[in-house]
């Protein structure tokens, strides 16, 4: 596909392709995600004329009152790196930004097609990030739907602007048992794992330990990276809660 094709428009389309009784849908818009306080994500938009869109997809395969797990997919239809703009070479890949969306969107088709006894809902923010006269630029700080506020050094760290309202958002509608994030976040990933490990970063040891199971038995190389309180003082800013780059290190 090209990106002017692959849109928020089309993957609002092709979720809505996916409605069966077991399966609600929402999808909200700018002004609904405004309402909402995600100016995290929304600052990402700014700078494309394609609205954004915010995909949620219910798939209800068990009792309504058991709590669902969460999946939420990072969409940036196309990654253009916004003001901090990206080399020319390889630019062309990142109508690919939008593959942790298509993953949720895949699963949640999967569990339709097997009518699985669980509930499970699937989140999907859907943007691009380009640069024009209204873009975020870099010096520039919003605040997250957490209320925290955040320090934009690098607008082509864009995905965890948009993943951290869309997660909040998650946790406080829908106080998931667990939440799993899939996104094509970082390029420097490949420089530690290669392309043969995903990285795998989580605060929940059993959760981790499950999916990491499941990925060995399905033939899939995942890597659990570590956190810590060392790595947040990197994110320290001097203006605002946090700053979404670290340094090199």
């Amino acid at each position: 596909w090209s990106s002017d094709v692959c849109s928020s428009d089309l993957l609002a389309l092709s979720e809505q392709k996916l409605s069966k009784a077991t399966i609600s849908t929402e999808i909200l818009d700018r002004a609904q995600m405004k309402k909402l306080k995600m100016d995290s994500l929304l600052s990402v938009a700014e700078g494309s004329d394609e609205p954004p869109k915010l995909i949620v997809i219910n798939y209800q395969g068990t009792d309504a009152k058991t709590k669902p797990v969460a999946l939420v997919g990072k969409a940036v239809t196309f990654d253009s790196g916004g003001i901090s703009l990206k080399p020319g070479r390889g630019m062309d890949e990142m109508k690919y930004d939008m593959c942790g969306g298509a993953s949720v969107l895949g699963v949640i088709t999967a569990l339709s097609q097997l009518q699985l006894p669980v509930n499970v809902v699937g989140i999907i923010p859907a943007t691009e990030n380009m640069p024009n006269g209204r873009a975020t630029k870099p010096g520039d700080v919003v605040t997250s739907m957490s209320g925290q506020t955040i320090e934009i050094l690098n607008t082509d760290a864009e995905g965890r602007l948009v993943l951290c309202d869309v997660m909040w958002y998650a946790q406080e509608r829908f106080n998931p048992t667990g939440m799993i994030d899939l996104a094509t976040l970082t390029g420097a990933i490949i420089i530690g794992l290669g392309h043969e490990n995903a990285g795998v970063f989580s605060n929940n040891d059993a959760l981790c330990d499950g999916l990491l199971m499941a990925a060995k038995i399905q033939g899939e190389g995942a890597w659990r990276m570590p956190l810590g309180e060392v790595y947040d003082k990197k994110l320290k800013s001097r203006i605002a809660d946090v700053k979404n780059v670290g340094d090199r290190s």
